[in-house]
């Protein structure tokens, strides 16, 4: 997760930055947060699985001023498809809570000027304002033009020689409670979209809402579902849509629409390029709901042809895609034995690091675990604020300190009767104000045995002021420590060791060897999430049976076979997150 905030107390100051910064490759969507505040600047979003969140869709701002008329060096105009402030060639990308605005001024004066450029496949957009004059949102491919400008960034979206032209397109997005502003062709381009709940307002010249060009073998251009026409132009001065090319398909479906809504509703763009039958509303409601002087060739759509036009017919494609079904997301917070790890640290693996191989395909971690955090240091550092404004309904914030709070550093000491338990309520508080599941799990625990062979406990009234906190709110607890504490004791203090980071001396990452029983080795890591998982869901299997050497328990819980079947490969970490402090 990368936190971008204007005043330099995030990772990064600007957009573009940030996402330059993501590696890739992980199976869980990369997270960047954006803090309140202006980003003047152009962003290209170029890689796959994406996750973008603004912090407050009208206090975080992105703007740019490009516009068709621009030039390049030689003196010809740049063109509507470079002036664009966000432009998305990445699959997979969410946008949420952001407004994104081209501020270049009237079209008459700036020509088009492009707020959005949507060009990758599986895009999804919640909460968003995209503000424009002309053609405020292109949903379409790039062009060899496109390419050229952005490079490097060429990301995975498709390319065609020439957009008004193009073959039908595999590539999809999805609108959910947006708000669109322009007055001319502001929602334009071939790709299938569905918008649903979003208001598009026209601005006081009035204009065109859309601006199809469906290629001609697409069954579906432009869906509205449930959205809202309104505008500051006079009456009947907004129409619905113009077909840019001979085939547009677009459809309002149950949309309320003001006065400023044209009762003709669509309207032909020239003598070649007429309204069709692929055009159409069905189910309009507000001042425009007599719909007796629509357009003669749009289509007059029954309640059983309507109907039969549903989201998953419009988008779902050969992959089933839902976009109206977000996946479950695992927020991690915690500290080292929890966190992340760089290849430079391994074998040392927190144990949220290895969450994922134990996950349903569509659920995700985002392991915001720190090393040496407290559940006060946490806090007070911002990192649970960073995590709210990410949280859904479903989602789950997993919770798990107590390493940290027993030290005597006044940034991080709590005590186990009063700060303790309440800065856990803090945690599930925030949890609930959003809809996600709170989980509390106790710490992990060290290894440490007495001479009779015994684990001896070390984190003092923690884990007993957690399970007390768990019982007083009525959230789901992980006992770790009581767990692991039965997993030591089956292995015994020899074969305990293979769970842990201890490596022999000549270790690449390890020279001079390292023997700590309080962080985890990879193996070590796999089986404590395993058992989270197991505890949470209530059916833990019988613990591994004592067994009398480390080798043992490395054939045991090691096995290159068995960490591919549980997706090991997904261990490694894409950021640095500290040095080995707990």
């Amino acid at each position: 997760m990368f936190v971008i905030s204007k005043d330099g107390t995030g990772d990064f100051t600007n957009i573009q930055a940030a996402v330059d910064a993501i590696p890739g490759g992980g199976r869980a969507p990369a997270l960047l947060l954006v803090r309140p505040g202006e980003y003047r600047e152009r962003v290209v979003v170029d890689k796959d699985n994406v996750r973008i969140v603004g912090e407050s869709a009208g206090q975080t701002v992105l703007t740019h001023s490009a516009c068709a008329k621009d030039t390049f060096p030689d003196g010809t105009p740049r063109g509507t498809f470079l002036s664009f402030t966000l432009l998305v060639t990445g699959n997979n990308v969410t946008v949420e809570n952001l407004t994104v605005r081209n501020d270049a001024g009237d079209g008459h004066d700036a020509g088009q000027a492009v707020a959005v450029y949507a060009a990758g496949d599986r895009g999804v957009w919640r909460n968003c304002k995209f503000i424009a004059h002309q053609d405020t949102l292109f949903c379409g491919p790039l062009m060899p033009k496109i390419e050229r400008d952005i490079a490097p960034r060429r990301g995975s979206a498709d390319c065609v020689a020439e957009v008004g032209d193009c073959p039908p397109t595999r590539a999809r997005q999805y609108f959910e409670d947006c708000f669109i502003r322009g007055d001319v062709d502001f929602v334009f381009g071939p790709y299938r979209c569905w918008f649903e709940r979003c208001t598009l307002f026209m601005g006081p010249g009035g204009g065109w809402y859309t601006a199809a060009n469906t290629p001609e073998a697409q069954p579906y251009g432009l869906v509205f579902h449930r959205c809202r026409l309104t505008g500051a132009c006079p009456p009947g001065a907004g129409k619905l849509g113009r077909p840019w090319r001979a085939f547009a398909r677009t459809l309002f479906l149950q949309c309320d629409m003001d006065a400023c809504v044209s009762p003709a509703g669509f309207e032909d763009w020239d003598e070649k390029r007429k309204i069709t039958g692929r055009c159409g509303e069905w189910g309009t409601t507000g001042a425009r709901a007599d719909l007796s002087a629509r357009h003669p060739a749009e289509a007059r759509l029954t309640d059983w042809e309507a109907e039969a036009v549903t989201l998953q017919d419009v988008l779902s494609g050969w992959d089933g895609w839902r976009p109206d079904r977000p996946g479950v997301t695992w927020y991690l917070c915690g500290d080292s034995t929890m966190a992340d790890y760089p290849a430079r640290r391994a074998p040392m693996t927190g144990w949220g690091q290895a969450l994922q191989a134990f996950l349903p395909a569509d659920e995700f971690v985002q392991n915001c675990a720190v090393n040496g955090r407290s559940s006060k240091s946490f806090i007070d550092e911002g990192r649970l604020s960073a995590i709210e404004p990410c949280l859904r309904p479903g989602d789950r914030l997993v919770i798990s300190f107590g390493h940290n709070d027993e030290k005597d550093d006044p940034k991080r000491h709590t005590d186990p009767e009063n700060t303790y338990p309440a800065h856990l309520a803090q945690y599930v508080e925030a949890a609930r104000r959003h809809g996600a599941q709170p989980i509390l799990a106790t710490s992990v625990a060290r290894r440490l045995f007495d001479g009779e062979g015994r684990v001896v406990p070390t984190h003092g009234g923690y884990p007993d002021a957690m399970r007390a906190c768990a019982a007083r709110v009525g959230v789901p607890l992980v006992d770790l420590e009581a767990g692991t504490t039965a997993l030591l004791a089956r292995l015994g203090e020899a074969g305990s060791r293979a769970l842990f980071c201890h490596v022999p001396a000549g270790h690449p990452n390890y020279p001079e060897g390292a023997a700590d029983d309080s962080h985890l080795h990879r193996r070590g890591a796999l089986a404590v999430a395993k058992l989270f998982m197991e505890l949470l869901n209530g059916d833990a299997s019988e613990a591994p049976k004592p067994v009398g050497a480390a080798a043992d328990v490395a054939r045991l819980l090691n096995s290159e076979d068995a960490a591919a079947e549980a997706g090991a490969s997904d261990l490694m970490p894409t950021q640095d997150k500290g040095g080995p402090a707990l």
